[in-house]
């Protein structure tokens, strides 16, 4: 069953005189549960992609569904709303609050949907527990490395309890080694909890763990079906 519908998409940036295409006639559909990179090199189109499908952004044309909710059709509040409560998202620069510890940042997203100060910091204790770093539940971004640093954003994007994570090159910032734990984190979590992934990554070493790859060129899906 679809997940994700996008028809036509097509997304422009004007730019003074200039118009960037920065998205050309893009088709894809991807289903719960799969598990898929958006690969192609720097300015092929993937963090436009990954904007459109987490309703950040708006295509000039076509139509992109969500269970088959139109994002077109919602307002910002429910948008934010579907943001919230649907889905996780992860950073190549992490994006975690640097004077609030690991399980604080974790925990931002559910005090925000107004759950209480010790049910939010049991469930974020738990997914840090998942990700492998609990002993450093109360330690700050800065006493961390790269790859903790990337755990505790994963775990921050799970937390909500959502049906779809996106990843914007959650690997980039990473030694190879490094992003090959990262990228089994976020495969086993898609495997156990049945949660889908789709992250963009122009490193073709990571391809191998992958279910589908979704390859990108201009602004185009040169390949939207190569699965292992």
């Amino acid at each position: 069953m679809s997940l994700i519908e996008m028809h036509n998409i097509r997304k422009d940036y004007h730019l003074g005189e200039t118009v960037v295409h920065a998205l050309r006639g893009i088709d894809l559909e991807i289903d719960k549960g799969e598990f898929v990179a958006i690969w192609g090199p720097s300015g092929s189109g993937k963090t436009t992609l990954l904007n459109l499908i987490g309703a950040i952004d708006e295509p000039t044309e076509g139509d992109v569904t969500m269970a088959g909710r139109n994002i077109r059709s919602l307002s910002d509040n429910q948008k934010s709303e579907l943001r919230n409560e649907r889905i996780g998202f992860i950073f190549q620069s992490f994006n975690l609050v640097p004077v609030l510890s690991a399980v604080e940042n974790v925990m931002l997203p559910i005090q925000i949907k107004g759950v209480s100060y010790s049910e939010a910091k049991l469930k974020a204790l738990g997914r840090l527990k998942e990700v492998g770093i609990s002993e450093l539940a109360h330690h700050r971004p800065f006493k961390m490395s790269g790859g903790q640093q990337q755990r505790v954003a994963i775990a921050r994007a799970l937390v909500n309890g959502p049906s779809l994570v996106i990843a914007d090159e959650p690997t980039a910032n990473l030694d190879s080694e490094t992003a090959q734990i990262i990228i089994s984190i976020m495969r086993d979590m898609n495997e156990n909890d049945k949660i889908t992934f789709i992250f963009s990554t122009h490193d073709q070493r990571l391809l191998n763990q992958v279910k589908r790859m979704v390859r990108m060129e201009d602004g185009r899906i040169v390949n939207g079906d190569a699965r292992r």
